[in-house]
């Protein structure tokens, strides 16, 4: 075997790292991009490259971009954020290792970590058992006790902002107090920031509270409804939290106290979690409980959250990129500065950092347009259909449910571009909602919503051109909006009475 060239590193990666997008970057500081982890409200997250670490496990980071100051004042805020963040007590809080908040685009790198998002977990299995549930609620109290010594708030703590891994649960997106109150975004924002105060510690025990009832319950404290239904029921203090465990309930409905004065503090959240705790387990609760085995506790409540399995990535320091087409419209990339040969394939299990969409390389049309048998003209092969995520049952394991739709008239383009409802309104619904398996090898060509929310990626007949799976496609469907798509089916009948198998999925869209 020849030896490797000193300008070649090898890099453990997830084994299906979503691709950059056009105009992405591919450095960042010292870090060279390999592919998006996600997307969210205040920025974009990448996995890059540190090549100056010493060994290939962990020269894997996350580096974060965030969105660009409006003035200078806040920019100086941001810098003095991204400081105090620093020196936080990185036990059960991600903070960043390096950053910088001057750039044109301030960024901040951070430790690569595996596990998934609360909200995943407890979308997929329901609320958290009691010792899960207690472990995380001292968790999350530790970690917002954390920030609050270094004089941060968070600001915006949600279920997604959860990490959870082997060690326990880690608070993520701290670096920007940003406060969202869209869809359930107002489920975890006190009455006080709904109406536009600053972030503040009563504010981050309101959202522990919220986060925990969420949790224990697998519901929304709240219910669902518009941000303004929501906000009025928080507060009025109008929270359901049946199949909270019964120790639960006063602490978390003290924390969702309408008034900022009313809620407990963080230290005494921690001392009632741990005396329940201590109830639960038959412990003797006339004294705190040791440290040491409430770590050993956590240690075994979380030990079942496996980190997925990375494969080796040979990189190169200097050069370009692959470039990656469509097979509709070629997408045009920038020039780069590495290049990534891939040594391994598999499936991406690992929570994203901020957001969503997963990419792998697809076969090409031509491999679609290969001879296959007629279908029967009353069992279509190809079909328009809806998929709306709230209609799932089982989102992580299917078959999943869709209805076939059509429309007479031409969407009309050049308007600007529609929401997700807006656009599925246009359609008509035009037969029964039936189920089907998607293939996870299946094609995925996305346009919009499994794509990425702030880009568009079309041909000129308004079908999506951004390569996805299968697998990215069903866990689109876990946390997505309402989607229309084209669908094919195998050319293999099912037996009697199983769904059949979608291996082609193209998003229809328009601009």
């Amino acid at each position: 075997m020849s030896p490797r060239s000193p300008r070649e590193i090898s890099v453990l990666v997830p084994e299906h790292l979503p691709p950059l997008y056009p105009d992405d970057p591919t450095r960042i500081g010292p870090y060279l991009v390999l592919g998006r982890l996600g997307q969210g409200a205040s920025g974009t997250v990448y996995a890059a490259v540190d090549a100056a670490s010493p060994t290939a496990g962990e020269r894997l980071v996350a580096v974060k971009v965030l969105r660009t100051p409006a003035t200078e004042p806040e920019r100086e805020a941001l810098v003095r954020r991204l400081t105090a963040l620093a020196q936080v007590d990185p036990a059960r809080v991600v903070v960043p290792a390096a950053f910088d908040g001057r750039a044109e685009r301030p960024w901040l790198a951070m430790p690569y970590m595996e596990g998934q998002r609360l909200s995943h977990l407890v979308t997929k299995r329901g609320g958290l058992g009691t010792g899960k549930l207690l472990a995380l609620a001292v968790g999350l109290a530790e970690g917002l006790s954390a920030l609050h010594a270094r004089g941060i708030a968070h600001g915006s703590l949600n279920h997604e902002r959860v990490l959870l891994e082997s060690r326990g649960p880690h608070i993520m997106d701290c670096a920007v107090a940003d406060a969202h109150a869209d869809g359930t975004g107002a489920t975890w924002l006190s009455p006080e920031r709904f109406t536009g105060a600053q972030a503040s510690p009563s504010a981050d025990v309101f959202a522990w509270g919220a986060v925990t009832a969420y949790a224990g319950t697998g519901r929304l404290p709240f219910g669902a409804g518009e941000p303004e239904e929501i906000a009025a029921r928080a507060a009025a203090g109008e929270h359901n939290l049946t199949g909270l465990p019964k120790g639960l309930v006063p602490l978390v409905s003290r924390a969702l106290a309408p008034e900022p004065g009313a809620r407990p503090s963080l230290h005494e959240v921690i001392g009632s979690v741990l005396a329940v705790w201590q109830r639960e387990n038959g412990r003797d609760s006339s004294g705190p409980p040791d440290r040491e085995e409430l770590a050993a506790l956590m240690e075994r409540e979380w030990r079942a959250v496996e980190p997925a399995q990375r494969v080796p990535r040979v990189i190169r320091l200097e050069g370009r990129p692959p470039a990656r087409t469509s097979p509709r419209v070629p997408l045009l990339v920038g020039a780069g500065v590495l290049a990534v040969a891939v040594v391994g394939a598999g499936v991406w299990g690992v929570a994203l950092l901020a957001g969503s969409p997963e990419d792998e390389a697809l076969v090409a049309d031509t491999a679609q347009e290969e001879a296959s048998p007629s279908p029967s003209p009353e069992v279509p092969r190809t079909l328009v259909v809806r998929f709306d995520p709230a209609e799932q049952e089982d989102v992580a394991e299917g078959p999943w449910v869709f209805t076939p739709v059509d429309r007479d008239d031409e969407p009309e383009r050049g308007q600007g571009v529609p929401t997700h409802q807006d656009w599925a309104a246009q359609w008509d619904e035009a037969g029964d909602s039936a189920s089907a398996v998607i293939d996870p090898e299946a094609e995925v060509l996305c346009a919009k919503f499994c794509a990425a929310p702030d880009h568009v990626f079309l041909d000129e007949e308004g079908r999506g051109t951004w390569e996805l799976t299968g697998r990215d496609f069903i866990d689109y469907l876990s946390w997505g909006p309402v989607v229309i798509v084209e669908v094919t089916f195998s050319d293999e009948e099912p037996a009697e009475g199983e769904p059949r198998e979608i291996v082609q999925v193209t998003e229809l869209f328009t601009d």
